[in-house]
């Protein structure tokens, strides 16, 4: 099976953000926030280690996924762009975390609602192209 060069992107994009979780981490606190509340603030937390890695490893999973025939519900796979942004959407969350367990304070909703925004549009127009039998490579 042949690797899309964007889907080796997303990897590497991931690798990185797992790399800047493990360097961030002797100024980790020992239990860290990954998932935030409506209101910005923390509602969930893990062990720091877990926490840096956790993000990344689903990101790597996910473009695991796609690869398979059928991911996109039309008989064939997503299409390897798509790797690509999901990678940098992850990254952008995993470092929004990351800082934020560093002690930068900002309201987490604001932060992220453009990127979920971008990362809906994008969704729709490579589903559109997919329906209109443009090729994605």
């Amino acid at each position: 099976m042949r690797v899309s060069r964007l889907t080796l992107v997303g990897i590497a994009i991931l690798a990185l953000s797992a790399v800047a979780g493990v360097a961030a981490l002797p100024e980790l606190p020992s239990s860290v926030a990954i998932h935030f509340g409506v209101g910005g603030d923390p509602d969930s937390f893990v062990a720091a280690p877990l926490g840096v890695l956790l993000v990344p490893a689903i990101g790597v999973g996910a473009l695991v996924i796609t690869r398979f025939p059928g991911a996109a519900g039309r008989g064939t796979s997503v299409p390897p762009v798509f790797d690509s942004v999901l990678a940098t959407f992850l990254a952008y969350v995993q470092a929004l975390v990351l800082a934020y367990n560093l002690g930068a304070r900002f309201d987490m909703l604001v932060a992220v609602v453009p990127a979920v925004v971008t990362f809906g549009v994008v969704a729709v127009v490579l589903d559109r192209a997919g329906r209109e039998g443009k090729s994605y490579d």
